[in-house]
């Protein structure tokens, strides 16, 4: 009788690859976030000897482990549900973890404070699942609204080849951390800027170029806000270029390429704004927004993209998207004013700010989510958004035709 060993090795491994990717141990709890385990798929571990030693090749190859050291106790927290970042362990389960290939210690450094006697606390990300580079990230944003956060942090990147002869696990071949690797793992932390200290060890030795790139890129500063509004604006012409053409996905990333640019993060449905406090400033440098508040400029930015990226969904009939992302910039508009996000003000002319700084383009978002609305024939819903829009843009004989094709008629 034909038993599981009897394939070809080639198939096993694939068996084996499909059981211990990260991606077939997790299950989704909402939004972004994840949650880990590997229990079922390890009991190929207690088969026998040439299943554990076959399959445990595979595991190693598909799962990179990092461990975060640092003294704030609630950093999981904070990377969890502002980083978006799934945590498979924490402390006290992450602190005797043995399998992690590189180790992030964070140290704090403020004359006579309590973090000098303050323990560790420990938690263990995935490499592969992206979650990495979402903790630099979070990092990164973090380092945006506290500008002098990282001038009182010191790094320590320690790469570990967890199989090594003297490891729990031992695993004979090749070094398990080749160059490509161990650029892959530093690469993320080029975000970090301006430490108080930096330093890489371990009982790996890392390339001293991988080395010297990452010292040299977190030694830089932060781009300025106009830098990340000329950057934004650039990318926000080329979606209009594409819009033009008819390109309208192209268009869409360019917006949310746009988006990112002045820290705001699109993911479908999802969005998460950033570092407001580093756009609370005045320009002062040469250039297109030099005397303007940065702040400013990314609102007049950010509500030109959310018009025209409905008009790139209306193009492409996805009304559903077109309609979350309107509705999305209203409501935030009606909870700002006292009104109800859902129901708005039953007269247009209270919920139509006028005077704001980019009402024009607001009175596109509305008039272009009404019209998504009407599409699926939700007409009291449209007609609700396009009396706004014409208070928005009184002079557009193209809101006015529209608002009288979906207004109530007396039989």
């Amino acid at each position: 009788m034909p038993n599981f060993l009897d394939l070809p090795p080639e198939l096993r491994n694939q068996i084996y690859s499909y059981l211990l990717s990260p991606f077939s141990n997790r299950r989704h709890l909402g939004d972004s976030f994840y949650a880990y385990d590997y229990s079922p798929s390890l009991v190929l571990y207690r088969l026998n000897r040439q299943i554990y030693l076959e399959s445990r090749k595979i595991f190693h190859s598909l799962n990179t482990f990092v461990r975060i050291s640092t003294h704030w106790e609630q950093a999981k927290h904070h990377v969890a549900l502002e980083g978006q970042v799934s945590i498979l362990l924490s402390s006290p389960e992450a602190n005797k973890f043995p399998l992690d290939t590189l180790s992030v210690t964070i140290d704090t450094f403020y004359p006579n404070s309590e973090f000098e006697t303050v323990a560790y606390y420990h938690f263990i990300i995935l490499f592969e699942t992206g979650d990495l580079a979402r903790f630099c990230r979070s990092w990164y944003y973090s380092s945006l609204n506290m500008p002098y956060l990282n001038s009182h942090l010191s790094l320590d990147l320690a790469l570990h080849d967890p199989y090594t002869s003297t490891s729990p696990f031992p695993m004979t071949g090749e070094p398990h951390i080749p160059k490509l690797k161990q650029s892959q793992l530093l690469e993320p932390f080029k975000q970090v800027k301006q430490l108080r200290g930096f330093q890489v060890s371990g009982n790996v030795t890392a390339y001293p170029s991988l080395v010297k790139s990452l010292n040299t890129e977190m030694k830089k500063s932060l781009d300025p806000p106009e830098k990340c509004l000329e950057r934004a604006t650039e990318l926000k012409d080329l979606g209009n270029a594409a819009l033009t053409s008819g390109k309208y996905k192209e268009a869409i990333e360019y917006y949310n390429k746009a988006f990112f640019a002045v820290h705001v993060i699109i993911d479908g449905k999802n969005r998460r704004v950033y570092g407001d406090a580093w756009f609370d400033a005045t320009i002062t440098e040469e250039g297109p927004f030099k005397g303007q508040h940065a702040g400013t400029a990314r609102i007049i930015i950010r509500v030109r993209l959310v018009a025209n990226t409905i008009l790139a969904y209306l193009k492409l009939n996805n009304y559903d998207m077109a309609i979350h992302t309107g509705m999305r910039t209203i409501k935030i508009m009606r909870t700002s004013i006292g009104l109800d996000e859902d129901e708005g003000a039953t007269d247009p002319n209270l919920e139509a700010m006028v005077g704001f700084v980019a009402s024009g383009e607001m009175g596109k978002i509305y008039y272009r989510t009404g019209m998504a609305y009407k599409a699926i024939d939700e007409k009291s819903d449209a007609r609700k958004l396009l009396k706004v829009a014409a208070v928005y843009l009184p002079n557009d004989k193209t809101v006015k035709q529209d608002l009288a094709s979906v207004a109530l008629r007396l039989s």
